[in-house]
């Protein structure tokens, strides 16, 4: 195995061929213990489980999960926006301001066009930003955005739920360090793009571990 200073110079392709292969491992573990596949966790990311590589497991399906749904409110952010043709926000021409500020509510309009000297300004703006409100929400409807998003969003705090029951559940095999460690390295660096102190250098110790599991 490579030293750790070596290891700062790995192509991103070989760190993530690393991860995978403890991926792979772990997935292989599970796969032989009591593992409720068709409910995995609850919506308050609760779990029965009681060891580290259980855990893990849950843990894994919530992070996969999580990324799947990122993936597509992106996707579908990008169609929502073509539709609607922008974000539902407006350009306001504020007197005295050399440059327009962007307003999403009536209640910003009221605030930047105050008086009755702009009520009719007023009027205009609120009824161009609801003109694009509209166009935003027929959009979303079609396409699931904001549905998407909330079901994201429920299922990153699951995740941070069974990340910390993972990291705070004691550890008694060599396999649990590796699934610990797993975990935070996919957590915190998700694409293995860092490569200070102590990412790369975290990543080999974890690929040490399973090769000295494997060959045990």
């Amino acid at each position: 195995m490579a030293d750790s200073e070596n290891s700062k110079t790995l192509p991103a392709i070989t760190r993530r061929k690393m991860l995978f292969a403890t991926t792979a491992y772990l997935t292989a573990l599970t796969d032989h213990t009591a593992h409720n596949a068709s409910r995995p966790f609850d919506d308050q990311g609760n779990t029965a489980a009681r060891n580290v590589l259980a855990l893990w497991r849950v843990w894994y399906d919530a992070h996969e999960e999580a990324k799947r749904l990122c993936h597509q409110q992106q996707r579908l952010e990008t169609e929502v926006l073509k539709s609607a043709g922008g974000f539902p926000v407006i350009k306001l021409e504020i007197p005295g301001e050399d440059r327009p500020v962007v307003v999403q509510t009536c209640a910003q309009i009221d605030v930047l066009l105050p008086g009755d000297a702009m009520a009719e300004a007023r009027k205009t703006a609120k009824t161009e930003l609801a003109a694009r409100l509209q166009k935003w929400n027929t959009a979303d409807e079609q396409f699931g955005y904001s549905r998407t998003q909330h079901a994201e969003t429920q299922i990153a705090r699951v995740e941070e739920t069974l990340a910390k029951s993972l990291w705070e559940a004691p550890a008694f095999t060599t396999s649990d360090i590796i699934a610990k460690l797993h975990a935070i390295i996919e957590t915190e660096d998700p694409g293995s793009h860092f490569k200070e102190r102590p990412w790369p250098q975290l990543r080999m110790i974890l690929a040490d571990l399973v090769c000295i599991e494997r060959s045990a």
